[in-house]
């Protein structure tokens, strides 16, 4: 049956407003009028196709018109709404309150006559909206006519707006001109189904859009942490703008935004500065508060640039994902982690590197560098100790820990040098070494004079340290001990007469300067002088004890000298006569010295010339 008292379906009118205005022309509040046809006002304002039929039935009207811009309730328990294709949640509608646009319930009463005002202004469904605050017809913002709690009145809107009607055309006239956001513009089209297509909010549901534009804008806008519960309406609608005006341009926009709090962030040494800390409400809103599934999209966005962009060990949680390894280290995530200070891994990373001359401008939070580009010993850096620690550590005197390093028998695990930083050595290496060098060592507590440490051992047999340990390492000395009485590395004992013929050199072969003379029958000095001036050959050979440089006269050369020469001594020898004699003979046979006797100090002939000169007298 079609009730004689009937009003039209405003253009874009709520099943609920047309409601109200239809029990208003028959006398009824909308919640009794319903009553009366067996369903009820409550059915109405959640779209109830059922009900909405009923109604429309006693208004003549199709049952598809007045649903065309109904909210929908989907889900009694989560409080979700469907509106022309998109899916909203009570948080992001306006269900406690009645926003208008002046101008357009102006517009209303002024198109209509012969009506009672509220029969004639109707509620626009974009109202219900509350990201919309701008009516984009009128460019002036919507106001808020009634907010009657009362559950008897509520979404009765004919009810409702009737007091401020007969002032409306004064509240038209001095509402301030305003044009909607880019943000409340992009609702809207996309509700019409007209707008350019944005992609990652595109896929989002609406409401899931509108709130997470609005929390990146509110943070933008208002740091890391606002209070979301305190802010205004003008503040939200700002906020609105701002975070639409950074997920408009999907993630390359999104991790800009990110990338602008992590290095704007005033970082400290609490430890305590991951992704919540840095991204604030952001990342706790959609953590903690916003557990539906339908945010997982933007979870995702934010979470794959967390996981880019963060020093995450192993086990730490993004969005209810544990890490299941770390990937990536900043200096201070380092620093914290092993203890060592970060300008010295920051110049020791830059030497090795792991980092760009660029990272110089950013705080140590902020320079990230992939774990393998890392020299392996910074991630144990609390187990490494300076050469001076590494030396009290095996106890070992600095010039034998410089030996040892000299000959790569002690290594760094970290080579700072080149980078203006100290050598490490991990301790587990330097543990090892004197485990090594102490396997098989027997006790000793009173050594005997052979029994040396390693120092003096190198004296005595005059050998390097290095080439002591480097024996006891290859197990090639049958005997080694350990002094009851030191520890470490100067523990150690060997035995000097084992030690010696293991050391020494193989025999050059070469005769000294001193036998030489012996073997010719003069002086030191006159071999130094023959081999000075060339006369007599000589090398130089490494001694095999001492392994220092010698000068030498090999036994060939030796022989071929005699061979040649012979002195005045030696030709007397031979001739078994006085060398007075034999110097008085060779003269008056006219046989002058080979060399200069004064330069020498010893009168030598060539022997072929000598032996002529005897065997003519």
């Amino acid at each position: 049956m079609v009730l004689r008292i009937t009003v039209p379906l405003g253009d874009s009118e709520t099943p609920a407003s047309y409601v109200s205005r239809f029990a208003a022309a028959n006398g009824l509040p909308a919640r009794e009028f319903c009553l009366d046809w067996e369903t009820t006002f409550q059915s109405i304002v959640d779209g109830s196709a059922q009900a909405i039929s009923i109604i429309a039935g006693k208004a003549d009207l199709a049952a598809g018109d007045l649903m065309q811009h109904a909210f929908v309730k989907t889900n009694k328990d989560k409080h979700d709404y469907a509106y022309r294709g998109e899916r909203l949640q009570r948080g992001w509608l306006r269900r406690k309150d009645v926003a208008v646009c002046p101008a357009c319930l102006a517009q209303d009463l002024a198109s209509t006559t012969g009506r009672r005002p509220r029969l004639a202004a109707y509620g626009r469904a974009i109202w219900q909206i509350a990201a919309i605050k701008t009516c984009p017809h009128h460019h002036m913002p919507l106001i808020v006519a009634a907010d009657d709690l009362t559950p008897g009145r509520l979404h009765d809107f004919a009810d409702l707006i009737a007091p401020v009607l007969p002032n409306i055309s004064q509240l038209a006239a001095v509402s301030p001109a305003r044009s909607p956001t880019d943000f409340e513009t992009y609702l809207i089209e996309r509700l019409d189904k007209t707008g350019a297509s944005i992609p990652f909010l595109d896929r989002l549901d609406l409401y899931v859009a509108i709130h997470c534009c609005e929390l990146v804008g509110a943070v933008s806008l208002h740091g890391r942490t606002p209070s979301l519960k305190t802010l205004s309406d003008e503040e939200w609608r700002l906020a609105g703008a701002a975070g639409f005006d950074i997920l408009r341009g999907g993630t390359e926009s999104l991790d800009a935004f990110l990338r602008e709090l992590q290095q704007t962030y005033p970082y400290t040494r609490s430890g305590t500065e991951g992704p919540q800390a840095v991204f604030g409400r952001v990342y706790q809103v959609l953590e903690f508060a916003a557990p539906d599934a339908a945010y997982d999209p933007v979870r995702e966005a934010i979470g794959s640039y967390i996981r880019a962009n963060f020093p995450l060990a192993a086990g730490d949680v993004v969005f209810g994902v544990p890490t299941p390894s770390r990937t990536l280290h900043s200096i201070r995530s380092l620093s914290l982690e092993t203890g060592q200070h970060p300008k010295r891994l920051r110049k020791i990373l830059e030497a090795s590197g792991a980092l760009t001359p660029a990272s110089r401008l950013s705080v140590d939070a902020n320079v990230l560098f992939p774990v393998q580009a890392a020299p392996p010993a910074l991630l144990a850096g609390h187990t490494t100790l300076s050469r001076p620690a590494a030396s009290r550590h095996i106890n070992a005197p600095r010039c034998q820990i410089d030996l040892l390093v000299k000959s790569d028998l002690i290594k760094p695990v970290l080579d700072g040098r080149a980078a203006g930083a100290v050598d490490q050595y991990a301790v587990p290496d330097l543990d090892r070494f004197l485990e090594q060098l102490l396997d098989g060592a027997v006790r000793v507590d009173s050594p005997g004079p052979d029994q040396l440490d390693i120092p003096a051992a190198g004296k005595r047999a005059c050998c390097s340290a290095a080439e002591i340990v480097r024996l006891v390492l290859d197990k090639k000395l049958a005997w080694t001990g350990r002094s009851a009485g030191a520890r470490g590395y100067l523990a150690l004992l060997v035995d000097v007469a084992e030690l010696r013929p293991l050391v020494q050199g193989d025999d050059h072969g070469g005769i000294k300067p001193r036998d030489v003379a012996k073997l010719l029958g003069v002086n030191d000095q006159v071999v130094y002088r023959l081999i000075e001036h060339g006369h007599l050959p000589s090398t130089s050979r490494i001694h095999p004890i001492n392994r220092c440089p010698q000068t030498v006269v090999m036994p060939a050369d030796l022989q071929a000298f005699q061979r040649a020469y012979v002195t005045l001594f030696g030709l007397a020898k031979e001739r078994g006569e006085h060398f007075r004699k034999t110097k008085k003979a060779m003269d008056d046979a006219g046989v002058e010295a080979v060399f200069d006797p004064a330069t020498l100090g010893a009168t030598i002939y060539r022997r072929s010339v000598s032996d002529q000169s005897f065997n003519a007298t």
